[in-house]
């Protein structure tokens, strides 16, 4: 309960917590770390590199002319409420003013790292419904002080008074919110989650890591890499098979354990709430991110399941939030492993009627798996196989590559066979699935457009794509029948037109 008379940030302007001079030099320097610590690591390893040193000096120059003009920034930065708008002027050389108008407010979030936690300080972070995407933030604000202005704001986005300021409303200004615990993260969860990830994509980053620091071992280290790798390619068959044992399974292993480090740092403690507006995730180690996701505002709901993470009985799920494009990916809230019962729990919440309504069961036409064979694996294998032929006519090298074709196809069967989407007067679920499985969920009336897009290949099968427009992103379904699409799109759009309910 948050008294009016203590939100004296209303009629006057104040600064953030003197703590926010840390973080912005903190920042500032995790800038710099992060586009110059090669040449730093040369500089430390290696003294000798002259031209490096200098690079250092001249870094360090503008990190200090930086670090003045951050800390001026933090006292010409002042926040305040005035006529219906949440107000933010900044700047030293150039001043600029910010007004949030309270009906624009869509979000509003709170986040915490190792500094904001011990100095108990939270940053506020606001998204509107700026078509540019437009996100405001307070670095660090006192979390008693952060609470306070989330639910005024709140209260005052909610309110049907055109004038919160009035005297008869100079009581109380309250936000009540009744949280039940969903679902929360043990160690063993975390374990689960971690073991399940995309170990693929984790080793892909590691790979990529590695390949862009490659240039500065030998300036840090003094090592050839070239010559390493001259030294492993004349190695003889049976060397090199056991140097290919002995590196592949030491990759799997570092990218195994870089999924895990990475699960715990942004899962830890995660905790999934039902709050009397819709939900709310706590979770991270380093960086505490708080993130709430208003009912009327989620626009369509996600869960996913692998192999792995159908013998644990997991699922992930994300909850898809109307925003602005730029950010729209960001303000999606993703709860990773949720059993069955937390995904009923949401799938209740967003679409009450769903246990109740008639689903009709739909496939795509199969003709789509021959343009995907077509175009993602026969047209780059015979690329690939020319590029073969045209250094050596007579080589029968090459011919591998038409495997990855029945790769395609097998894989564009699986998608095609698996691919169900289900239709009620309501809303929709679509299901795809080749090695994991994807569901999605959507009610009618939270669809902005419908759009029917056909290629060449299309018009003359008389088929198409049906794209549903949201404010969280598109879904579309592939090759669907044109007669079929034109029905839906009428049914759709009349639905929509004909719906009280808001979208947002």
């Amino acid at each position: 309960m948050t008294k009016r008379n203590d939100l004296d940030f209303l009629t006057e302007p104040k600064r953030q917590s003197i703590v926010s001079i840390l973080l912005i030099l903190l920042r500032l320097f995790r800038v710099i770390l992060g586009q110059a610590w090669p040449v730093f690591l040369v500089i430390i390893f290696n003294p000798g590199k002259s031209k490096d040193s200098y690079f250092a000096m001249t870094i360090i120059g503008i990190a200090a002319v930086s670090a003045i003009l951050s800390i001026i920034s933090y006292f010409k930065f002042y926040y305040y409420v005035k006529d219906d708008e949440l107000i933010i002027e900044k700047g030293i050389f150039q001043k600029t003013k910010l007004n949030v108008p309270f009906d624009r407010i869509q979000t509003i979030n709170f986040k915490e790292n190792i500094i904001h936690q011990f100095f108990n300080v939270v940053s506020l972070e606001i998204d509107t419904a700026g078509s540019k995407g437009n996100e405001f933030s307070i670095t660090a604000l006192k979390k008693d002080k952060a609470i306070a202005i989330r639910e005024f704001l709140i209260a005052q986005k909610q309110s049907a008074s055109p004038t919160p300021f009035s005297d008869e409303e100079n009581e109380l200004v309250e936000v009540a919110q009744q949280e039940d615990l969903l679902l929360y993260l043990s160690p063993k969860d975390l374990l689960k989650i971690g073991v399940s990830q995309n170990h693929f994509k984790t080793g892909a980053i590691v790979f990529a890591f590695f390949m862009s620091t490659m240039t500065y071992i030998e300036d840090i280290f003094g090592w050839k890499i070239e010559n390493g790798i001259d030294n492993v390619a004349g190695l003889g068959g049976s060397a090199f098979l056991a140097g290919l044992l002995t590196i592949v399974p030491l990759y799997i292993i570092i990218s195994f354990l870089v999924s895990l480090i990475r699960t715990v740092i942004r899962y830890y403690k995660l905790s999934f709430y039902k709050t009397a507006s819709g939900f709310k995730v706590i979770s991270g180690l380093i960086t505490r991110n708080e993130q709430s996701a208003h009912m009327q505002k989620i626009q369509l709901i996600r869960w996913t399941t692998n192999p792995v993470k159908k013998a644990f009985k997991l699922f992930d799920i994300s909850l898809r939030q109307a925003a602005s494009t730029a950010i729209a990916r960001k303000q999606s809230i993703y709860v990773p492993g949720c059993y069955e019962t937390q995904l009923n729990a949401v799938r209740q919440a967003y679409f009450p009627e769903e246990q109740q309504l008639s689903f009709e069961e739909h496939v795509i036409h199969p003709l789509v798996i021959y343009r995907k064979v077509l175009y993602i694996g026969l047209v780059p294998a015979v690329l690939i196989y020319l590029n073969y032929w045209w250094d050596d006519p007579n080589t029968s090298a090459g011919y591998w590559i038409f495997l990855w074709v029945v790769i395609v196809l097998l894989f564009s069967w699986i998608y095609q066979r698996n691919y169900r989407y289900f239709v009620s007067d309501e809303g929709i679920r679509i299901s795809t699935a080749i090695i994991g499985k994807e569901e999605t969920l959507l009610k009618w009336y939270k669809i902005q457009g419908v759009e029917i897009q056909q290629g060449i290949y299309q018009r003359r099968k008389d088929l198409c794509n049906l794209v549903f427009h949201t404010a969280a992103g598109v879904v579309k379904i592939p090759y669907i029948e044109l007669e079929k699409a034109k029905k839906m799109e009428d049914f759709i759009l009349y639905k929509i037109e004909s719906s009280e309910e808001p979208w947002m």
